[in-house]
């Protein structure tokens, strides 16, 4: 089945490794802004995106990927003067925002959150809204306090990498909720769990996939998987719900 997978950073991936997850049914992808380093200059984030939404475009299309990009200040990766990457994101007009979010939920990590939330809502920009692996609960409640406060569209933000401890808090709230299949994350079993509870209509599968040594085919494999046990219905977790998020 032809897969959608809507959180990669495809910076940190080969164009032999794109070609694969094409091959195995990875057309199309969300290739979201990271920075592994603290930037040292909002220039250095500007230039990432504009790598981003360029060369890694034609790139991903020559191992014949289609690459939505998404830009956005990572809560690991904010530049002093933020606020002049903020301007150039407003110049655009990426797929998305992200990956944006909290990690510890520092002071600065809620400004620049709360700042790239109100430009998205004037904008009209989807958001892929990044939740941490430590105090996950806790982080992503504060997320959605946000979210509420900014009064922020339910149909524009995913609040990513959830698991089976905040799914019902995300959906509850009328969000999507991102479900990342790698190791410390999610398994396949755990997404068929999920899905079993809540059904496949406010979900997105992701892998995501980057700098580090992830599973290329998390989303397709997890796809094959749950075909096994649920057929067509699939198709919304593997493509329909990403591209309606997304409208594209």
């Amino acid at each position: 089945m032809e897969c959608f997978d809507t959180h990669i950073h495809s910076e940190g991936k080969g164009i032999h490794e794109l070609r694969a997850m094409v091959k195995r049914g990875v057309k199309r992808a969300v290739s979201c802004a990271f920075y592994p380093l603290a930037p040292s200059a909002p220039e250095t984030v500007i230039d990432m995106f504009r790598k981003l939404m360029s060369f890694e475009v034609k790139r991903a299309n020559k191992a014949g990927m289609k690459l939505y990009p998404a830009i956005g200040v990572h809560p690991r990766c904010i530049p002093p003067e933020y606020r002049k990457v903020l301007s150039f994101m407003e110049r655009c007009s990426p797929t998305a925002f992200g990956e944006i979010g909290l990690e510890s939920a520092g002071s600065l990590e809620i400004e620049v959150l709360t700042a790239q939330l109100e430009l998205a809502k004037k904008m009209d920009v989807p958001c892929i809204i990044h939740t941490p692996r430590k105090n996950k609960e806790e982080i992503t409640i504060k997320i959605l306090e946000i979210l509420e406060k900014v009064g922020f569209p339910e149909e524009l933000a995913v609040v990513d990498h959830a698991n089976g401890r905040v799914v019902s808090d995300i959906t509850d709230a009328g969000y999507w909720a991102g479900l990342t299949v790698q190791p410390g994350k999610l398994s396949k079993n755990e997404v068929k769990e999920i899905v079993e509870t809540y059904g496949f209509e406010r979900f997105l599968l992701n892998s995501d996939t980057g700098f580090s040594d992830e599973e290329l085919f998390a989303v397709s494999d997890t796809v094959d998987y749950l075909s096994s046990h649920f057929g067509k219905e699939v198709e919304k977790l593997a493509y329909r719900n990403a591209e309606k998020f997304l409208r594209v």
